[in-house]
């Protein structure tokens, strides 16, 4: 379990700079970040079950996702106003 939410920190990390580089907007950035970790989350709790049921898996997994979006949103806002 610790490798799989390992493994999805570093794909965000990476996925984080892409973004700064490409210079996509906010929208999209919340949007590919959301989904990402959604769909890792989703796995990660679908994989190793902890006998709560698929509903709040899913529950779970989207309110992850929605978080992290905001956060790396937050995070290179930040970023792009302290580079300046």
């Amino acid at each position: 379990m610790s490798l799989i939410s390992t493994l999805t920190e570093m794909l965000g990390g990476m996925l984080a700079e892409y973004a700064i580089q490409k210079k996509w907007s906010k929208i999209k950035i919340f949007f590919v970040t959301s989904t990402f970790f959604f769909a890792a989350s989703l796995a990660n709790l679908l994989v190793f079950e902890h006998r709560r049921g698929i509903f709040w898996a899913i529950s779970g997994a989207a309110i992850l996702g929605v978080g992290l979006g905001i956060f790396f949103v937050l995070a290179i806002y930040v970023h792009e106003k302290t580079k300046k």
